[in-house]
């Protein structure tokens, strides 16, 4: 229940399955290259800032401000109307419902989102990734957890040149999807550290 409330509240969904992975020995040379290409790309970004818009479970729109500090640290701040504020400390992602002043918390490993927040990403080694789509300038990387993979899954959407993450998709267990695209980022720049503390509400 803690999982969909934070779907629903946060990153809104609509029903679609969750495939296991295929075999790492689907993936072309060509995959491979890209792979390590993406992981670099990825390995690069300490930091990042930017603006976001989410599309919700029945189409409604919310958008806002995120702040990522890898490994581990995440926080979406949504514009009113919507309530929600999001914020994944390394261990945690700490669920507020600001209209109501509670908190769910949830474990970021068992969120697919920690394939995006590792320390060290290498999708070549990690055997994580079930696809990759390109089309128009773009890449669609669809991975999971190999060892978790009814986890829920993550597909990231890049630009390919220059090469930058501009969207990511997430399934969770439950098959419920949430969208994220991504503007006006900025990579690499000193965020306070607070920004990604999780506090109890105050009563």
């Amino acid at each position: 229940m803690i999982r969909r409330t934070f779907l629903a509240a946060a990153l809104a969904a609509v029903a679609v399955p969750v495939l296991p992975p295929p075999a790492s020995a689907a993936l072309s040379g060509a995959d491979m290259r890209d792979l390590a290409r993406i992981s670099n790309y990825l390995n690069g970004v300490s930091t990042m800032e930017g603006r976001f818009v989410q599309v919700g479970p029945d189409g409604d729109l919310s958008e806002g401000t995120f702040y990522l500090r890898r490994p581990g640290r995440l926080r979406f701040e949504y514009k009113p109307p919507n309530p929600a504020l999001v914020i994944a400390d390394g261990t945690w992602v700490g669920v507020y419902d600001k209209r109501l002043n509670t908190l769910d918390r949830i474990p970021l490993n068992s969120t697919p989102l920690k394939i995006l927040l590792k320390k060290r990403v290498d999708l070549r080694k990690e055997h994580a990734v079930q696809s990759i789509e390109r089309s128009s300038g773009q890449m669609r990387v669809t991975a999971v957890d190999p060892d978790e993979p009814d986890q829920g899954s993550i597909t990231m959407v890049f630009a390919d040149s220059p090469l930058e993450l501009r969207q990511w998709i997430v399934v969770d267990p439950q098959g419920l999807t949430t969208t994220v695209a991504l503007s006006e980022m900025r990579a690499n720049v000193k965020l306070d550290p607070r920004l990604f503390f999780i506090e109890e509400p105050k009563r």
